[in-house]
């Protein structure tokens, strides 16, 4: 099972009313899976945290959670799941449509849910 994450407040994408900009996705048993925004500046784990942790920003995820930006940054940078297991990785391999940061995160150029 998976849940995808969506930001809101003004920037593009970010609209009341909208879908609002991607997160990512965090799935059972992988570590989270972020949503590169390039046009956005948003293509390290950095860029999303100072997104998330502005006042003007709001998080939902696909259900229509809200969700503080503690939850949000508990999300994205979870290696174990509630029982102390690791989290597996998405992928090993960079291509064109997705890539891993230095620490280990890993982004997906391409639209997905």
């Amino acid at each position: 099972m998976s849940v995808n994450y969506y930001a809101f407040g003004p920037f593009p994408g970010g609209e009341a009313g909208g879908d609002g900009l991607h997160i990512g996705q965090a799935a059972a048993a992988q570590r989270f899976l972020f949503r590169a925004h390039q046009d956005q500046g948003l293509t390290t784990l950095a860029d999303w945290l100072a997104l998330i942790g502005r006042h003007d920003v709001s998080i939902r995820n696909e259900a229509g959670r809200n969700v503080t930006p503690e939850e949000m940054q508990e999300t994205m940078t979870a290696t174990t799941d509630a029982r102390g297991l690791p989290l597996r990785e998405r992928f090993r391999h960079a291509n064109e449509d997705r890539y891993i940061t230095s620490g280990g995160h890993a982004f997906c150029r391409r639209h997905f849910h």
